[in-house]
């Protein structure tokens, strides 16, 4: 059976579980270890989780170089105009057409990288791609990247000035509210590490340590709550079975519906310091599986001060009807068009959903179940791993909490796994869509 299946089969079955068809699965597990953050700051990786902006996939990344939910809105304003005279409307469409060019050329740069990534790993064969699963761990460990990332950054930074441009040149004759929103998203003035945060900021470390500002977010608890809460009982509690002979990989509970594909492993083992896919579904059509969990819980999620919800949802009005405040959205981009157009929102769009709710799980546990040939073929190797993953799931791996983990094997067909450690997963997210609603 095929990885695109069985994680279709997963999908399925936690929508059903959670009422809505809102929700992102993890390709790639999420661990939740992260430190309590000094007031006014969010660690590192609890942050890039709930600022990254989801993709219109039933799966997916949150990698460190995936879009940000604040500079995909911050694009908004590069393709947004009002009533102004001849004069101002010539240097206005100017400027536009710069901010064109600019997020081409980050389309361009990260395009480049990825087709380096792609081809790096079809000719390196079995050693690249232990040592580089994913394009993420590339970007974090492979020296070669380090010009990409770069390229990726400067297209960044320039994009973003031709941004700041047009807005100066716009904010003498623009609507108030259009005002506040690009007031709002302006990069606080000052150290961080010696100012206190303004309306709707924030202060993140950097991979040096460094304080930088950040937009801010809202998140109804902390890590330790979420630890304590999940450990009291068995509230949110589920256990979701699938079998290899079930090998539909329609995603029919998905928002996303036929816009997913699936580029991860659903089965890994841990292995010598790295994870490798196993094929057990595809051997044996009889295996089945479930996955359980004590307990779990849906920490919501929301973005501070700087975010312009209303003023998006106005913008999409004006496109569409009689309802909106006067915007122009800059030909040939629309409000929300179909496959090919130059969208702002829904599938298509620049801003296609943002996080609302984390979906969050307390010692998971899994049991498979196999004929008796597949069991003597995969017994050694099980018994020999540190550790599985099985879709969103890690059980075990090397280093920190991700050893608390138990496995046995029992009646010669069965081999099970649960994790023992104290601090929950994030197995996926829940989506809302701006300018839709």
């Amino acid at each position: 059976m095929s990885d695109q299946a069985m994680f279709s089969q997963l999908y399925n079955a936690l929508v059903d579980n959670l009422g809505t068809p809102n929700f992102q699965l993890l390709g790639t597990p999420k661990d939740f270890s992260w430190g309590t953050a000094p007031t006014g700051q969010w660690d590192a990786a609890a942050y890039q989780v709930v600022s990254g902006m989801p993709q219109w996939s039933a799966i997916g990344q949150y990698g460190s170089l995936d879009a940000t939910l604040f500079d995909a809105v911050r694009q908004i304003f590069g393709h947004v105009t009002f009533k102004v005279s001849p004069e101002q409307q010539a240097d206005q469409t100017a400027l536009a057409n710069l901010c064109v060019q600019k997020s081409n050329a980050i389309v361009k740069a990260n395009s480049d990288m990825n087709q380096v990534y792609l081809s790096s790993k079809q000719n390196g064969g079995l050693i690249f791609a232990a040592r580089y699963p994913d394009i993420n761990t590339w970007i974090s460990n492979a020296p070669e990247a380090t010009a990409y990332v770069a390229t990726i950054q400067a297209a960044t930074n320039a994009y973003n000035q031709a941004v700041k441009m047009k807005m100066e040149l716009e904010r003498a004759s623009m609507p108030s509210d259009l005002q506040r929103a690009i007031d709002m998203m302006q990069t606080p003035s000052g150290d961080p590490a010696t100012n206190n945060a303004p309306a709707g900021w924030t202060k993140v470390p950097d991979g040096a340590g460094i304080l930088r500002w950040q937009p801010d977010f809202h998140i109804d608890t902390n890590g330790a709550d979420w630890r304590a809460s999940l450990s009291n009982g068995s509230a949110g509690a589920f256990s979701i079975a699938m079998k290899s002979s079930q090998s539909s990989s329609d995603f029919k509970s998905s928002f996303a519906k036929g816009s997913t594909s699936v580029g991860n492993f659903f089965w890994s083992v841990n292995a010598s310091g790295g994870w490798s896919k196993s094929d057990l579904f595809n051997q044996d059509s009889s295996s089945a599986v479930k996955i359980s969990c004590e307990s779990s819980t849906r920490v919501k999620v929301d973005p501070g001060d700087w975010y312009p919800g209303g003023f998006m949802s106005e913008l999409a009005k004006a496109q569409q009807g009689p309802n909106g405040q006067g915007y122009t959205i800059v030909a040939p981009w629309v409000a929300n068009g179909g496959p090919g157009s130059s969208s702002l929102f829904g599938p298509n769009g620049i801003v296609a959903a943002r996080v609302s709710e984390l979906l969050v799980v307390y010692k998971p546990s899994f049991e498979i179940t196999m004929s008796a040939n597949t069991y003597q073929q995969n017994k050694q190797a099980f018994e020999a791993s540190a550790g599985v993953r099985i879709g969103p799931f890690t059980f075990g791996g090397s280093g920190g909490h991700q050893s608390e983990y138990t496995k046995s094997t029992a009646q010669a067909n069965t081999f099970k796994g649960s994790s023992t450690s104290v601090n929950p997963q994030i197995i996926g997210v829940i989506v809302d869509f701006p300018g839709i609603h």
